[in-house]
């Protein structure tokens, strides 16, 4: 068949036209998983209700403190795994200052970050004088750092007492800041959300952020409660091994390996011995999945090698 470059063109345009239209594309939001999604919208939303009612508190203390033109406003509230959030101030390296907050019967459970220029510009603002240069060399002076406690102090005080307001967040704190890198005794996939605040006026705009477990806020969010019995705790193990009867495992019988020489390996024949350096005087080890988890006997059943358990494993 002679092909010209028309008929060519038309051969391959007839071919496209055979080809179906791609679907259109799902209409969803991207997600990322290298974040929790423990908040849905209804409780995104009733956090941040709570997070704006802590600004206030936050912003009412703040001038008192320091400037009756002090406002403090939410900024952002996002999700982490603690692990991240651990990893990021330990890559950063900052110098930052914090309050840890704990919960009675449970320990810690977050902290209030005050990164270190917003130290020295509250501590300035406390003396009325904003041009002091505070921390210029990175660094507070122990007079400055008991001047920067008392105003971490009210200013946790001030969260808490908005905290309070919703009845079951009933949260505490130590009477000493803490300097230096991640606050907290945990730091691996537990959820928590930072509620980021922009405070101070025109001319020293501040940052300060708040970090809490988000199981800390549940009940105030409406995040729904998974309530587990004692007795279904109980029973829980009996549960999991059941399901598992039915799962297929492989198990192997292992002897102690023998050494040879390669012009011996190519000379064996059928019906040769192999000499092992196992004793018969020594029980084998049964493997399951890969790990050594019994001692056993060799034997036979019913025309079939077998085995005969005798002990656990001391590796098992």
């Amino acid at each position: 068949m002679d092909l010209d470059r028309k008929k060519l063109l038309n051969l391959m345009n007839r071919m496209r036209s055979q080809v179906p239209p791609e679907p259109p594309a799902a209409d969803c939001a991207d997600v990322s998983w290298t974040v929790p999604h423990h908040f849905d919208a209804n409780a995104t939303e009733r956090v941040t209700d709570i997070a704006n009612a802590l600004a206030g508190f936050m912003q009412r203390t703040l001038r008192g403190l320091c400037d009756d033109t002090f406002e403090v406003k939410l900024k952002a509230i996002t999700e982490h795994y603690a692990y991240s959030l651990a990893e990021q101030m330990d890559a950063d390296n900052s110098n930052h200052y914090f309050l840890p907050l704990s919960i009675q019967g449970k320990g810690l459970v977050g902290f209030v970050d005050f990164p270190f220029e917003t130290c020295t510009q509250l501590i300035a603002q406390m003396l009325r004088d904003p041009e002091s240069g505070i921390g210029e060399e990175d660094t507070l002076s122990a007079l400055e750092e008991s001047i920067l406690q008392d105003i971490v102090i009210a200013i946790t005080d001030s969260l808490l007492e908005g905290f309070s307001a919703y009845g079951e967040i009933i949260l505490g704190k130590p009477e000493q800041i803490v300097h230096g890198r991640w606050p907290l005794p945990f730091g691996q996939l537990e959820d928590m959300f930072r509620v980021s605040f922009q405070a101070g006026n025109a001319e020293t705009p501040l940052e300060l952020s708040l970090y809490l477990l988000d199981s800390v806020v549940d009940s105030a969010a409406g995040v729904p409660m998974v309530q587990i019995s004692t007795e279904q705790k109980q029973k829980m193990p009996e549960q999991v091994i059941e399901c598992l009867g039915d799962v297929t495992i492989e198990a192997s019988v292992w002897l102690n390996p023998s050494m040879m020489a390669f012009q011996d390996i190519v000379t064996l024949e059928k019906g040769d011995f192999i000499l092992l350096d196992h004793a018969v005087t020594t029980p084998v080890d049964v493997q399951v999945n890969g790990q050594a988890c019994f001692k056993a006997w060799p034997a036979q059943s019913e025309g079939r090698g077998a085995i005969v358990l005798t002990e656990p494993s001391v590796d098992c």
